[in-house]
């Protein structure tokens, strides 16, 4: 039987802080974060099935480069950028945390 992770539609934040030498860790935005002197990377995951990836750009404002997320089985999620440019990559949720090998 597959799982399909919980609903992911929203934004994510990622918290370098628990990042590992293999993995990199994304909450949910309204996660109580401690205060960082960087901007933080996101994810939006949209129900329409759009992906948008926030990346830090020019004076602290958001850099976005779309895409599309689709459920896949055992509870992983596929990215993909139909539009080129970047390398589709998947992810995995568990208690509440997004994982993205590195």
């Amino acid at each position: 039987m597959s799982e399909t992770p919980p609903d992911i539609v929203g934004v994510w934040l990622h918290s370098y802080e628990e990042d590992t030498e293999s993995t990199a860790f994304y909450r949910p935005q309204h996660y109580p974060f401690r205060p960082s002197r960087r901007p933080r990377r996101g994810l939006e995951f949209r129900a329409d099935g759009t992906f948008v990836e926030l990346l830090p750009g020019p004076a602290d404002r958001p850099r976005e480069v779309t895409g599309r997320w689709q459920r896949q089985e055992d509870g992983r999620v596929r990215i993909s950028f139909p539009e080129g440019g970047r390398a589709p990559y998947e992810l995995s949720y568990a208690d509440g945390v997004l994982r993205i090998a590195k």
